[in-house]
């Protein structure tokens, strides 16, 4: 019986035909109450009330079928929101958000900046601790302090090691993670972020002052000595990096002013992720003297470093390396054990810190190793107190020599930053403006070079454990300051004996992970472009250092975005047969191109670098279809084209003027209003004729046919003003012939079958359905529109039934060539010419009309027998009967 239901169900007979039996009613009402519990559960994602990953995965058709009306926004709220969206576009204008203040500056209140705020306001939105801080409630409070503590904990170690890789004093990674923060957590917008010394940064501010030093400055040391000058001239070298902060500060804050925060985007995530991995590897083998046991001379190069490594391998020290070796396993199984197990999760930002404190209580309470290990293989002193006033230290004579530095720092550590705070701020829903971030950054710096800091900017993991330990606010940062400041006042001298394999042991397990082989690996999968530029970053960062590495990769990702640009796509457009849909041949592999009208869609705004080359494009293709398919018209599909400039438009009115003593017509089709407003300034539109502008692609093709039909009829003595030829009286209705379209594009599941008829044909739908079935294949949708002339458009989504998914090529080369003969059975024509009145065919339809009635005869019988098992099965089980009776929906 339930075969029998389901099967007339698929066939679609009313379900009173084939009633189910008790127990499928109850298993019905039980998924009645299971599918209103998934469409609540959909309602509560639609209106924000449950888990993410189930809206993505929502289906649509699994929603009940009631009518879904488009509505309309009231006009106030319209009114309203058209001019916050026309303010937003003038603020990203700043050009003309300049000279509309200007022009509105004499005598008028009008808030040009849209935001509708007073004075306070104002100030809280440069200051955010202002509003904030009034705010803040007991549990956000508490939030913070854990997160403060937490992070300022983790900070301690890192800071120390941080500093050791730009070259500096152990101290002055101290002073970097509180000053500077504190400085962000007034100023910043990011709850979370965590901002001081990071790996990167500091790398770039070894790699850019190394050899800086004047003979005036550092007279001690010179090209032939082994010791760089950050360990001659500790103090000297410390200056060029709080003036490297100084100059950082003041780009980050004029980039706020002048809004240049997009010039990070030069910066691709390619560039940026083979810089980072290269990075990553240089930093790592700088460290390993510390766990080999031995010295090597800091450099840039990898190829220095392993082979000064290699010459010195022998002098390897067995015990550091053990240990050393034995810390990184910790502080690896310690990441890897508090992502597993959430009740340790507070392990892993404590692994710095417990791996410090037992490498310090080894040291103290084992005296034998400590004089084994020698005082250069621990810390030793760390001056406690105050942090120093720096800012007599800057010398402005020495700016030129550390701007290179200060502009690299400030592009990658804006970069990292704004990466981190906007991932940051979608996940907790807050807004994060670029140019206020470049502002804190920059006041962070700023203010930091006076306190003897160097660059600082928002750490990765630093923030990722802000975030985890329940910072709610940016008093998190502002605590994570208070702890490194006491820590530099009470607790330095605990640091005495805290071995430098600890600290290396700490860099290398941080920065392992960055080493990014995989996103090489996906790169190549996705575009080859993108693998090359990682390629050239991570290879240029190895090899040719630091700076001049990540150099060349953006000049290497300039000259692909100019390539781009003064090559833009030009994608030729055909028709997919039996619609009005013109798409890119390389989209749709059975289209059909209109005789003597060649389409072209243009992929990017024209200007003078590459209108020029549209121009050859087209002209090339043109020549090439002399022969096959002459061109008489060219439709111009304008959708990329977001703006041209001056060279464009000369190039335009001389690919119009070219064409047009060839006697070939150009019609250009959806331009924007950019383009329109430069079109009519330049003339364009009165030199071309408004008559060739149109909406669609389909508008232009059909203008062109008739155009070319009151071409035909006119004749030659027109030919002076072809262009301008009314075609409105002379030309008849366009109409098109039986024609049959596939498109694997239209719908993510199904293939679209679109078949035209000339005439009405009262069998094609049985004819096409019957063909579908023959080939086993199903029709999930159909449609059937009028067209003008007495036809009709079909369209079908179909499926294969084996694979329940797009039809295979194979199959779509079986339709093209079935499908136009059931289309000719059915309309009793030659397919492509139109249909002659044919007498109406009685005997066929007396036949069908016995069929109907021979089948609902048996339709009849079978439901008889139905209700005969029915009762007989209530005569054996009077129990089932009842339950059916009052389970009956």
């Amino acid at each position: 019986l339930a075969q029998a239901s389901l099967k007339g169900r698929t066939l679609g007979f009313p379900s009173f035909i084939f009633p189910a039996p008790a127990s499928s009613c109850r298993r019905h009402k039980q998924c009645e109450r299971r599918r209103d519990i998934m469409q609540q559960v959909a309602c509560n994602q639609l209106f924000g009330e449950s888990d993410n990953s189930f809206g993505r995965n929502l289906s649509v058709g699994a929603l009940p079928e009631v009518p879904v009306e488009i509505s309309t926004l009231p006009d106030v709220s319209a009114t309203h929101a058209e001019k916050i969206l026309h303010q937003r576009m003038l603020k990203n204008n700043p050009v003309r958000l300049a000279g509309q203040k200007l022009v509105c500056a004499e005598g008028s209140t009008a808030d040009i900046d849209g935001d509708g705020v007073g004075v306070v306001e104002m100030v809280s939105k440069f200051v955010p601790i202002l509003g904030w801080l009034p705010n803040m409630s007991l549990s956000s409070l508490q939030g913070d302090i854990i997160a403060g503590c937490t992070v300022g904990v983790m900070a301690i170690p890192q800071s120390m090691s941080y500093a050791n890789i730009a070259g500096l004093q152990y101290v002055y990674g101290m002073y970097s993670a509180c000053i500077p923060t504190l400085i962000y957590g007034i100023f910043g917008q990011s709850r979370q972020l965590a901002v001081g010394p990071v790996a990167m940064v500091s790398l770039l501010v070894e790699a850019g002052l190394r050899g800086q030093l004047t003979q005036e400055e550092c007279p001690a040391w010179d090209e032939n000595s082994v010791k760089a000058q950050s360990e001659v001239c500790p103090f000297e070298y410390a200056k060029l990096a709080f003036l490297t902060s100084a100059v950082v500060g003041v780009l980050q804050i004029l980039a706020s002013v002048l809004r240049l925060g997009f010039l990070v985007s030069f910066l691709g995530h390619p560039v940026i992720s083979g810089f980072t991995s290269g990075a990553a590897i240089i930093i790592g083998l700088s460290q390993l003297k510390y766990i080999l046991g031995f010295e090597i001379a800091k450099s840039q190069f990898v190829y220095d470093t392993i082979g000064m490594m290699l010459e010195k391998i022998g002098k390897t020290n067995g015990l550091t390396l053990l240990l050393g070796f034995l810390w990184i396993f910790y502080l690896l199984a310690n990441r890897s054990i508090s992502r597993r197990f959430k009740r340790l999760s507070k392990l892993g930002p404590l692994g710095p810190l417990i791996s410090c404190s037992a490498g310090i209580l080894l040291l103290w309470l084992v005296v034998p190793l400590r004089e084994e290990l020698g005082k250069k293989n621990y810390v030793g002193d760390i001056p406690s107190g105050l942090i120093p006033f720096s800012l007599f230290d800057w010398k402005m004579s020495a700016i030129p020599r550390v701007l290179p530095t200060a502009i690299s720092a400030t592009l990658i550590g804006y970069m990292e930053s704004i990466a981190i705070g906007k991932n940051l701020a979608a996940k907790h829903g807050y807004k994060l403006e670029a140019g206020q971030e470049l502002l804190a950054l920059g006041a962070a710096n700023l203010v930091g070079a006076m306190f003897s800091c160097y660059p600082v900017t928002g750490s990765f993991s630093r923030s990722a454990v802000n975030n985890q330990t329940g910072a709610m606010t940016q008093l998190s940062g502002i605590i994570t300051a208070f702890v490194m400041f006491c820590t530099m006042m009470f607790l330095t001298p605990i640091f005495y004996y805290l071995p430098k394999f600890v600290l290396a042991a700490i860099v290398i397990s941080s920065v392992m992970p960055l080493v990014a082989y995989g996103e090489a690996i996906k790169l190549w999968r996705v575009k080859r472009n993108d693998f090359l530029l990682w390629v050239v970053a991570f290879l240029g960062t190895l090899f040719l250092g630091v700076l001049m590495g990540i150099l060349v990769a953006v000049g290497l990702s300039l000259l692909i975005v100019i390539s781009e640009s003064v090559r833009p796509q030009i994608s030729i457009l055909w028709r997919i047969p039996g619609t009005t849909i013109y798409r890119s041949m390389k989209q749709e592999s059975s289209g059909t191109f209109v005789p003597n009208v060649f389409i072209v869609r243009i992929g990017s705004s024209m200007y003078f670098a590459n209108a020029a080359y549209v121009k050859d494009v087209l002209l090339a293709f043109i020549s090439d279809l002399e022969n096959i398919n002459k061109t008489e018209y060219v439709v111009l599909e304008m959708t990329g084209v977001v703006s041209i400039d001056s060279t464009a438009a000369h190039v335009i009115h001389d690919i119009v003027h070219d064409f047009r003593h060839k006697g070939i017509q150009v019609a250009f089709a959806m331009v924007g209003n950019r383009v329109d407003k430069t079109m009519r300034k330049a003339g364009l539109k009165n030199f071309v004729g408004e008559q060739w502008f149109f909406h669609t692609v389909n508008e232009a093709v059909l203008y062109c046919v008739r155009h070319q039909r009151a071409k035909q009829e006119k004749g030659e003595q027109c030919a002076h003003a072809i262009a301008d030829l009314e075609v409105g009286e002379t030309a008849q209705t366009v109409l098109t012939g039986n024609e049959v379209g596939f498109s694997n594009q239209l719908h993510h599941d199904c293939t679209a079958v679109f078949v035209s008829l000339a005439a009405e044909a009262p069998m094609a739908m049985s004819e096409v359905t019957a063909t579908f079935k023959r080939n086993g294949i199903s029709v999930v949708r159909a449609a059937v529109e009028p067209l003008a002339g007495g036809g009709a458009k079909h369209t079908y989504f179909v499926q294969g039934v084996k694979t329940e998914s797009k039809l295979q090529e194979w199959e779509v080369m079986r339709l093209k060539e079935e499908l136009p003969e059931a289309i000719a059975r059915a309309a009793k024509v030659v397919v492509g010419r139109s249909p002659d009145p044919l007498p109406v065919d009685l005997s066929r339809v007396q036949t069908l009309e016995e069929s109907l009635e021979a089948e609902r005869e048996a339709i009849a019988a079978l439901r008889r027998d139905l209700e005969k098992q029915s009762s007989r099965i209530n005569e054996l089980f009077p129990s089932a009967a009842e339950a059916a009776v009052v389970d009956q929906p």
